[in-house]
């Protein structure tokens, strides 16, 4: 029984060992495309984040100019006197100390209108299917 056992150890093993030697290519095959799949996904999460980060810097940049046109505003109180919105007046009261006060309403618009400017050229500058 022992011979049969042998024998029998010898024939599966070798049919297993010719199974394993036929079915390589497309184990190899298989693993290739599972990895391409996953190369594939990886690169998609990517781009998702990239994109998401993209979109996070418009909407701080709409966000910011709209603020700062908003800080714009003007609030005449009587025919002689008016008053700018908070933003624009703490500005200028921080720069009264320097006595430049009047100058900060001329610098925050030449900042508003460089930043809009760097963002249109910007958005200007990419080309679809380029």
């Amino acid at each position: 029984m022992e011979f049969v056992s042998y024998v029998l150890g010898v024939v599966f093993q070798a049919l297993f060992d010719f199974l394993k030697f036929l079915l390589r290519p497309v184990f190899v095959v298989i693993a290739l495309i599972l990895y391409l799949v996953y190369k594939i996904a990886m690169i998609a999460w990517l781009l998702i984040q990239v994109f998401y980060m993209i979109g996070k810097i418009i909407v701080a940049v709409v966000k910011g100019i709209f603020v700062t046109l908003a800080g714009f505003t003007y609030v005449a109180r009587s025919p002689d006197d008016g008053v700018w919105s908070p933003i624009i007046r703490n500005v200028a009261q921080g720069l009264n100390y320097f006595q430049i006060d009047t100058l900060s309403y001329v610098l925050l618009f030449l900042i508003w209108f460089t930043v809009a400017w760097g963002v249109i050229r910007i958005i200007g500058s990419i080309q679809m299917g380029d």
